[in-house]
């Protein structure tokens, strides 16, 4: 089953709770919170990397603690996939994949729009690392980038602790992606050997956040 499907599906089994959630009462104070995201990476202005690598799915988890009306701090990572796009760079790469790391800091705002829903504006700072794996490829081919990224989410409570949501967001690594990371001297056809611009992604995906304090729901207080 592809990352799109599960992406998909996920969405479909939220759905009813989102719905029914808004009929809940009103929720007490934010709390200490676990959140993950499942998103489809886009490339924005990075041509050769698009043309040359297939999106497979980002896996995002942070946790984060609320400071003052609605303003938060957290610290999280995520991993993303990507597949070598075969038939764009045939004979001379044939399979292998590329994977980012990123670990990084997380500057938060939430607001409730009503009883059961609430948004989210928030900015990421930290450090990437991609990792190129293919026949080619040296095992030194990786690439180290300071990160940002910038997002707004939108959730609705399914419990009290429970909330699903829809998240966008835009990202930059301060590094650009060229035919050396795959132990190429050229891309076929191509006579462009490195982007014009740092790698950017907009994303798009499905959350959960689970928060961490007593409900009043659940007869054992959680």
């Amino acid at each position: 089953m592809s990352f799109r499907s599960v992406l998909f599906l996920a969405a479909m089994c939220a759905l009813p709770y989102m719905i029914s959630a808004q009929k809940r009462t009103p929720l007490p104070e934010p709390s200490l919170t676990l959140k993950g995201n499942f998103f489809l990476p886009a490339p924005i202005g990075n041509p050769l990397f698009k043309s040359s690598t297939e999106s497979i799915g980002q896996a995002d988890g942070v946790l984060q603690v609320p400071i003052l009306k609605g303003l938060g701090v957290g610290v999280g990572g995520k991993m993303t996939w990507y597949g070598v796009n075969d038939r764009a760079l045939a004979p001379f790469v044939t399979n292998g994949e590329v994977r980012r790391r990123t670990f990084y800091g997380k500057l938060q705002y939430e607001q409730y729009t009503g009883p059961r829903a609430y948004y989210e504006l928030h900015a990421r700072f930290g450090a990437s690392t991609y990792t190129f794996d293919c026949p080619p490829c040296t095992t030194s081919n990786k690439s180290n980038a300071f990160h940002w990224g910038l997002g707004a989410a939108y959730y609705i409570h399914a419990t009290d602790n429970l909330s699903f949501g829809l998240t966008l967001g835009y990202e930059v690594d301060a590094t650009r992606f060229n035919a050396e990371n795959l132990g190429l001297t050229n891309f076929p056809g191509r006579v462009q050997t490195e982007e014009e611009h740092n790698y950017r992604n907009f994303i798009l995906g499905m959350g959960f956040s689970t928060r961490f304090r007593k409900s009043e729901e659940n007869a054992r207080g959680w």
